[in-house]
């Protein structure tokens, strides 16, 4: 066997595989990372319709103007159709206004409110190229085999080179981005799979089908159709001006209760599709699509979590480590976030020289893939088991959205935001304003409120409300803190932050912690917290506050910011004492 050394290598040349290695050259280019990947050239993969939620990442690779001039019909949200009524509920992403919001706060680009609908041959290709011409080294035709171990901790990985030659590869770290196959995750025994939602998913391609304006929007800025059928349901996805991705997806018992092939139920679904089946009626099926050798092609959905994303010496990023559901596009973007933030957790690590801190590093990159996909989990699991008119369904987003962003935002533009992978970015520009910040903050100078509610002037009025001055202050619910990262504004690095999450519902019990409030505080917020206790009024908090040092610019503005947002999330009682209450 030839022996070889790198610091990096990435089993998989997926979107994960390439933003993770070409994330870590770019801003350590001494660093020799190497990609493994099976395939000898551009290959078929399902995961075509994206979401805005990647466009950050896209950035800081470098790579966004290829993939915005690479000729993909652009995507600005999703039309669905549900039940009996077979009305179109439409979601807009331009509904949601991030331009203030990316403007000097968080480091955001400008352009954020579109995604694509991409052939994914010709997108992980840019991607992959990309890589090289930043310097990742790729070996194509290479498949992994097994990781190598030493001592408790992954340092290589066993390997047929593309002459089908062993190989054995030493490196500091193994990651895994090898899709849903999960190269270490069989290895290392860590997928946890969701009984709830065992899918399977049959598609195919079509050309000549024509523009429906009802179901997939405007030619240049198109949407994903999503209709129901009585087994489960159809995407609908323009991938070029002339072809479409068809794709049914129902699940594993009922697609064995049927004693149908895959593609015999695709075939009697889709004749059975009123908004369909006549758009495909004059069209042709392309029974050779990207050289695969197929025109039908099936593929488990099977909802996973991985109870670790990492150990020692190995890491797990997109469909490796977590797949959620098709039903909201939600993995090609959860696979592009997860590995930026794998890069810069790896980045911060190799600065890191105190084993319990990067220790920690890697505790909260498993918390970071658990809490980024448990959001759309929540949204999946409550479409498929409960009432799916589309109200009860953006009302389930409000409250994931409040988790995250403490708004009074529409159910409506709650579930925009959710859906389009923008939450978590919402996060980031709140720690980056104020954090940082030492000048009094007004609400309204806030990054969240500004994006969120600058086209709604109502709502903004309501926000910056809270509690009043006397009106009696308490916690309703237990909270406990712990130490997350963010990105820093410059270095490429993560920092840590203290936050807060609200126990309102059991975190052990399925998906609840994903709408347990959460918010990243200061010391100053941590003051105030503690002396909220149901006897206090408003004022009283804040004169006790400032008694303990809290600077009084920060409590004429952030503070009264805080308790607004806790009021918005529903964890801070506010009574209004006795004789206000009789005049009102």
């Amino acid at each position: 066997m030839r022996k070889k050394s790198w610091d990096l290598i990435v089993v998989g040349a997926g979107p994960a595989g390439c933003t993770l290695a070409t994330i870590v050259k770019k801003h350590a280019p001494g660093r020799r990372v190497l990609i493994l990947e099976k395939a000898r050239g551009p290959r078929h993969h399902i995961g075509e319709s994206l979401l805005p939620g990647l466009v950050p990442v896209l950035k800081e690779m470098g790579v966004f103007e290829k993939i915005d001039t690479a000729g993909f019909p652009r995507k600005i949200g999703a039309n669905y159709i549900w039940g009996k009524t077979r009305e179109v509920w439409e979601n807009d992403f331009n509904d949601v206004n991030v331009k203030e919001m990316i403007e000097r706060r968080g480091g955001f680009p400008e352009k954020i409110e579109y995604a694509w609908q991409v052939r994914r041959s010709i997108y992980d290709e840019i991607l992959l190229q990309h890589a090289l011409e930043n310097g990742v080294e790729v070996m194509r035709g290479a498949a992994a085999v097994s990781p190598v171990e030493r001592a408790g901790r992954v340092v290589g990985v066993k390997a047929l080179d593309g002459e089908k030659r062993a190989v054995s590869l030493s490196c500091g770290h193994l990651a895994d981005c090898s899709g849903q196959n999960g190269f270490l995750s069989r290895f290392k025994k860590v997928r946890e799979y969701n009984p709830k939602l065992k899918n399977v998913a049959a598609y195919a391609y079509y050309q000549g089908a024509p523009w429906k304006y009802r179901f997939n929007g405007h030619p240049d800025k198109t949407k994903i159709f999503v209709c129901s059928t009585d087994c489960g349901w159809f995407w609908y996805i323009p991938i070029a001006k002339d072809i479409v991705s068809v794709g049914l997806v129902t699940s594993q018992a009922h697609l064995k209760d049927t004693g149908l092939e895959p593609e015999e139920l695709f075939n009697k679904e889709l004749a059975r599709c009123a908004e369909i089946a006549p758009l495909l009626k004059n069209a042709r099926r392309i029974e050779d699509f990207d050289g695969s050798g197929q025109g039908f092609f099936t593929i488990n959905d099977w909802s996973y979590l991985n109870v670790a994303a990492s150990g020692p010496g190995w890491l797990a990023a997109g469909d490796a480590a977590v797949f959620v559901d098709p039903i909201l596009s939600s993995g090609v973007t959860l696979a592009h976030v997860g590995a930026h933030r794998a890069a810069y957790t790896l980045l911060t690590q190799w600065r890191e020289k105190n084993e319990k801190s990067r220790a920690a590093l890697w505790r909260d990159y498993d918390l970071f893939c658990r809490e980024s996909a448990e959001q759309f989990l929540a949204l999946a699991l409550f479409w498929y088991g409960n009432d799916r008119r589309a109200e009860k369904w953006w009302g389930r987003a409000k409250e994931l959205q409040k988790a995250w962003l403490p708004v009074e935002m529409s159910d409506h533009l709650s579930f925009v935001t959710v859906s389009a992978g923008l939450t978590r970015f919402y996060e980031r520009a709140l720690t980056a304003a104020g954090l940082a910040s030492a000048e009094p903050l007004r609400p309204k100078d806030l990054p969240f409120y500004v994006s969120v509610l600058g086209r709604q002037k109502g709502l903004e009025r309501a926000a910056v409300g809270g509690p009043g001055p006397d009106d009696r202050l308490a916690l309703p619910h237990p909270f406990v803190e712990e130490i997350v990262y963010f990105p820093a504004a410059e270095g490429a690095r993560l920092q840590p932050a203290k936050r807060v999450r609200f126990l309102k519902r059991d975190p052990k019990k399925g998906l609840n912690d994903a709408l347990n409030p959460r918010l990243v505080v200061t010391r100053y917020h941590l003051i105030v917290l503690g002396l909220i206790d149901g006897v206090r009024t408003t004022h009283d908090v804040l004169a006790a506050a400032a008694e303990r040092g809290v600077p009084a610019w920060w409590l004429r503005g952030p503070a009264r910011s805080f308790l607004t947002e806790l009021s918005i999330q529903g964890v801070l009682s506010a009574r209004r004492p006795a004789a206000a209450r009789g005049a009102a």
